[in-house]
């Protein structure tokens, strides 16, 4: 286990961290019972897009997002976990729910600012891990924003059994547009026959993937891959289809688009909302 990376020292008790956004092009979930063992392995684009989440110490619990108190919150749970009182705030110009890992993200904040200056990457992992999959909120963005960038994961999971590598890539430009997703990932998977169906998908799609691990190829095939496994949402889909000469897919699970950028990319995004210009991170969960 290796300390994450800070930035400074502070003082007094108020530390802070931030996670990449994450979004999964192909995923597998496994079938593992232990739930440091359980995940996916999977292909994924890590953005400088994410949240930060700053805490200080007082004598009650205040927690809020983008300036609005939240209640039920996944930083309230690592909170408790890690016996802390006062203020967790967390920022992001990422919408809740929409896809890109904000709630693996918030928990991997939380822990590793609450840790502050002793955390250790092994368990703010673990917790963060725990409680992502305890919600149902995701099955792989805690590993992915651990790491950062365009990565593979090969063994799904938590430290230590999990296996991620970072995939060479210069500077890129991404675009993305982000929507709120009806459905929780913990519920898309509980269908015995939508899960199998993922599977037989994702380890055909993730095979060919490793035969050309490509940046572009990576949106091809995660186009074809959310298509196949029946979890692209007719708005999706209409947005794809005028996306159709470029490097495009959804960020699964959910209706949000995530794109090479290029002026057409951004002009065809703007007819359906306010798309955000990002870039491929350069690392993953820092501190400080």
């Amino acid at each position: 286990m290796t300390r994450l990376t800070s930035q400074r020292e502070f003082s007094s008790y108020s530390h802070k961290a931030f996670s990449p956004g994450s979004a999964t092009l192909i995923f597998v979930p496994n079938e593992e019972q232990d739930i440091l063992k359980k995940g996916s392995r999977g292909v994924g684009i890590c953005i400088d897009t994410g949240i930060t989440t700053k805490v200080e110490r007082s004598e009650s619990m205040d927690i809020r997002f983008n300036g609005i108190p939240i209640d039920n919150s996944i930083q309230e749970e690592v909170a408790n976990l890690l016996k802390f009182t006062g203020r967790i705030f967390s920022y992001s110009e990422l919408p809740p729910s929409s896809g890109f890992g904000l709630s693996a993200g918030a928990a991997l904040t939380t822990a590793a600012a609450i840790m502050g200056n002793d955390a250790i990457s092994g368990e703010v992992y673990e917790i963060a891990h725990k409680i992502e999959l305890q919600r149902g909120t995701g099955l792989g963005d805690v590993q992915s924003q651990m790491t950062g960038g365009f990565h593979v994961r090969l063994k799904g999971g938590s430290f230590p059994y999990s296996i991620t590598e970072r995939i060479l890539e210069g500077p890129t430009e991404l675009i993305i547009l982000p929507f709120k997703k009806k459905t929780p990932t913990g519920e898309v998977i509980k269908s015995p026959s939508s899960l199998e169906e993922i599977v037989r998908n994702g380890k055909k799609t993730f095979k060919a993937f490793m035969k050309k691990p490509t940046l572009k190829n990576a949106f091809i095939l995660g186009r074809k891959f959310a298509f196949d496994s029946n979890l692209v949402s007719p708005k999706a889909e209409k947005i794809l289809d005028d996306l159709s000469r470029e490097f495009a897919s959804v960020s699964l699970i959910g209706d949000s688009i995530i794109a090479l950028f290029d002026q057409e990319s951004l002009e065809v995004l703007r007819k359906y909302g306010d798309p955000i210009k990002t870039k491929i991170s350069l690392n993953g969960l820092t501190l400080g």
